[in-house]
């Protein structure tokens, strides 16, 4: 057990370094299933001076892909499907359709092209898309790689998954993730975002520009909540990323055997590591401590997230912004280096 008054002094040390470094966002540290801070930083919304609580809803990017590789290991655990189902059994005319398997589209080594890459996209994202609409965006593109033979991430792999996701369960990817988890678990301040509709306590998303050597905060660009879908399309809270993550590590979205496969360390991700199903694994030095961290990060117009569970350690750090900028990345780094250099 870690001494209180430790804690405390971590506690401070914390929330003096971000209000210091100007974080705008929300941020949730645990420790031993103990919420240690549960706050927000500046502004949920700067025209109406709203300020970010632990309740501001944020959209979370990619973190999405845990709820989607969790979504397809149910399914694979009520026989639904195989983890070495080809793409052509649910997609038939899918090119290469019979070379790529679930596996590879949850790990990233299906060399399908990433459709946020496409040179268009800044077109595409603005504008409404079914499902079948958003595939044949990539669906005739060239594949970065042979099926199976190389990693390099992809939202369309996701794409697809949250595809099959809907063939299967004959419901929309939002009804399965609402139905499955976010009721479930009373993630009561989750759910798939939406442009038209009104969603009370939603932040508002912004970038960091440089203008004349000045930094100005302006509003993100327009993204059509369609587009994101299974690989980024969703909103929540800190404090329900909170209760997902302390689920998940404990077995009750799917059974540790299945978790295992989850967090195995499937492919090489390079300078982050190894990727999991919907997740990185990767070992961090902490003055000549190593610890384990099981993360993934989000990034969509407006919002960075990050949500990093360290097993050994039942050590949470969820923090999402709502201003885009290179400094978010270095905050995360900075909190887990205060935290683990007294833990």
């Amino acid at each position: 057990m870690v001494n209180e008054n430790v804690l405390n002094q971590v506690k401070l040390e914390i929330e003096n370094y971000l209000y210091k470094d100007n974080f705008n966002g929300s941020i949730l540290v645990s420790i031993n299933d103990k919420k240690l801070i549960s706050k927000g930083f500046g502004m949920a919304n700067f025209e109406l001076d709203v300020k970010n609580t632990n309740a501001t809803k944020f959209r979370i990017g990619s973190i999405t892909k845990q709820f989607t590789a969790a979504t397809i290991l149910q399914l694979y655990d009520k026989g639904l499907l195989n983890l070495t189902d080809t793409l052509d059994k649910y997609i038939n005319d899918y090119p290469k359709g019979k070379n790529i398997t679930i596996h590879n589209l949850l790990t990233h080594t299906a060399g399908v092209f990433n459709y946020t890459d496409i040179e268009e996209f800044s077109n595409i994202m603005r504008k409404s898309h079914k499902t079948i609409d958003l595939i044949n965006n990539f669906k005739h593109l060239p594949y970065d790689f042979e099926p199976g033979t190389n990693y390099k991430y992809s939202n369309s792999g996701y794409t697809l998954l949250g595809d099959i996701i809907e063939k299967i369960t004959n419901k929309t990817y939002e009804e399965y993730i609402k139905e499955n988890f976010f009721k479930k678990l009373s993630m009561n301040n989750s759910g798939y975002d939406n442009n038209i509709k009104i969603i009370k306590n939603r932040a508002s998303g912004y970038d960091l520009k440089i203008y004349n050597n000045d930094e100005h905060i302006v509003n993100s660009s327009f993204i059509d909540m369609s587009v994101p879908f299974a690989a980024g399309g969703l909103y929540s809270t800190v404090e329900d990323l909170y209760i997902w993550n302390k689920a998940l590590i404990n077995g009750n979205v799917i059974d540790k055997s299945l978790l295992n496969k989850m967090t195995e360390r499937h492919i090489s991700a390079g300078k982050d590591g190894y990727y999991g199903y919907g997740v990185f694994i990767n070992n961090l030095n902490f003055n000549d401590k190593i610890v384990k961290r099981i993360s993934h990060s989000g990034r969509i117009p407006g919002f960075f997230s990050a949500n990093n569970i360290f097993p050994d350690e039942n050590v949470q750090i969820v923090m999402i912004t709502n201003i885009t900028s290179k400094q978010f990345k270095i905050q995360v780094k900075n909190v887990e280096s205060i935290l683990f250099k007294s833990i």
